[in-house]
């Protein structure tokens, strides 16, 4: 059995001690949208020299360009611009594409030598919603495809309909639907295959009232290979609520267990004391939240947090997921967000079974960090990460961060290392609160949302044991405190 550690990496430790561990600037362009791995060395990069120009780049396990072309029929009015890997092992683009107030679709398929046979889908719209940039694509086991949008004449107010399509693999249409239920969706839907492959989930937003209030709640709609609804899950943050982890998040079904995961940054709304009629009010919005759904029901088994921060973290489907051959779990996101933007960057790889087994949370004196999405995990574990690099009074580079397999290290190398390294366990937990840290002389801090200290107990040994049999159940924040400052955090559950 694998061990859940936690490994915290930023400017405050001494990075330098492990130099050929610490992330690297891989590759850069003046601009990347995406990338993917077209084998186990290679990896196929979108991006740009120009903005105005979208090119293809395989670039080698060092680094270098091996070949790029540039894709003249994509330009900047035009969607959905994400690199897939196709049932059949090939590697390309579903594109939206918009011309003269209508919407057409295409496939591109991406060969070894960046050659790119091009398949324009047999249908064109006149309907859709002018808010671009939401649409979705998902390819079943059988090689259709299906894609969605919102349809113009279905919005109202807060209130967004959707258009779904089927086409064969040939680009004929099959089958079409306007999707208009009683929870609307919003501009934060989000479509991904059904474990079977034989269809595709829709993951919505609608409302419910609170009080006098309106409050987002996310629902899971199953469709069948006729776009049937075949079961609906109504508020699918059933175990984390009122945290919401589905909320404006990414979602990604893994193939290896049929399992969805998300990764978003968490919402946490209490009835506010002060409203006479209960209204609620946000009272958390920092933390990086993950969560796991099974794949029959899609119930909400699990879910977890990144490193607790004091800043809002960012949310949203710019954050990352991805498998690796073992069907590991690893994902990634913004942190330390300012204005819009994250300074500062998290990545967690964890079990299929939402245990953490390596975390990590980097920044850099100096320049922000800002994370744009885009993650991909090597066949020996390294992992590349889309960033914006923006130093003060230089223009802003887009590059690829590799970290390295070796980045992600054991328990041991961690404290051998000088890292502080904690972990809290079991998460979410009963009557005990284990807290493991290799920091000695220090104490354990216990608060509660409200940010009132409910426990402190001393560090005794590796492992310090808290009795929490007294306390309700909720969300904890525990600290670990050496000389006088905060060393390490995070978060803790009380079921």
């Amino acid at each position: 059995m694998r061990k859940i550690i936690l490994i915290v990496l930023a400017s405050l430790l001494t990075l330098n001690h492990l130099q050929a561990q610490t992330p690297q600037i891989f590759f850069e362009r003046h601009y990347i949208n995406d990338l993917i791995f077209m084998n186990e060395n290679d990896l196929l990069v979108m991006g740009a020299v120009k903005i105005e120009d979208v090119a293809l780049y395989k670039v080698d396990e060092n680094g270098e360009v091996v070949n790029s072309v540039v894709l003249p029929s994509i330009k900047s009015n035009n969607s959905h611009r994400r690199i897939t890997r196709f049932n059949d092992g090939t590697v390309g683009l579903l594109v939206t594409k918009y011309k003269n107030d209508t919407i057409r679709l295409q496939k591109m398929t991406v060969h070894d030598d960046l050659s790119v046979d091009t398949l324009d889908f047999k249908w064109i719209g006149y309907d859709f919603y002018d808010f671009v940039g939401n649409e979705q694509w998902v390819e079943d086991a059988s090689g259709n495809y299906y894609y969605s949008y919102y349809v113009d004449t279905l919005w109202t107010s807060g209130h967004h309909g959707l258009r779904i399509l089927k086409f064969d693999g040939n680009g004929n249409l099959l089958k079409e639907r306007l999707f208009d239920d009683p929870y609307p969706s919003t501009n934060w839907g989000y479509m991904f295959p059904t474990p079977d492959m034989t269809g595709c989930r829709l993951v919505l937003s609608g409302w419910e009232s609170w009080g006098s209030h309106q409050v987002q709640v996310n629902n899971c709609y199953t469709l069948d290979g006729d776009l049937n609804t075949v079961s609906v899950k109504e508020n699918i943050d059933q175990l984390s609520y009122p945290v919401k982890c589905g909320e404006r998040a990414c979602f990604r079904m893994n193939p290896y267990n049929g399992r969805t995961y998300t990764i978003n940054s968490q919402m946490e709304i209490q009835p506010d004391p002060n409203d006479p009629y209960g209204n609620p009010m946000v009272v958390h919005r920092n933390d990086i939240l993950m969560s796991m759904f099974d794949a029959d029901n899609f119930e909400q088994m699990a879910y977890t947090w990144g490193i607790t921060s004091h800043v809002p973290s960012s949310s949203g489907k710019r954050n990352s997921i991805d498998f690796d051959k073992e069907g590991d779990v690893y994902m990634a996101g913004g942190m330390d967000q300012s204005g819009f933007f994250p300074k500062s960057l998290y990545i967690v790889h964890l079990d299929e079974d939402l245990n953490k087994l390596d975390e990590i949370y980097y920044r850099e004196d100096g320049y922000d960090l800002v994370y744009v999405g885009g993650m991909r995990v090597g066949a020996n574990g390294d992992v590349f990460v889309n960033c914006q690099i923006w130093k003060q009074n230089d223009p802003s580079i887009a590059a690829i961060l590799k970290f390295p397999a070796e980045a992600f290290l054991g328990i041991d190398e961690a404290h051998d290392a000088g890292f502080a390294v904690a972990v809290a366990y079991p998460n979410p937990g009963g009557n005990t609160l284990n807290i493991r840290t290799a920091l000695t002389g220090s104490h354990v801090e216990l608060y509660d949302t409200g940010g009132r200290l409910v426990c402190m107990q001393e560090i005794t040994g590796a492992v310090t044991s808290i009795n929490t049999e007294k306390l309700p159940s909720g969300i904890y924040v525990w600290k670990v405190i050496k000389d006088g400052s905060e060393a390490e955090s995070g978060k803790w559950v009380k079921e």
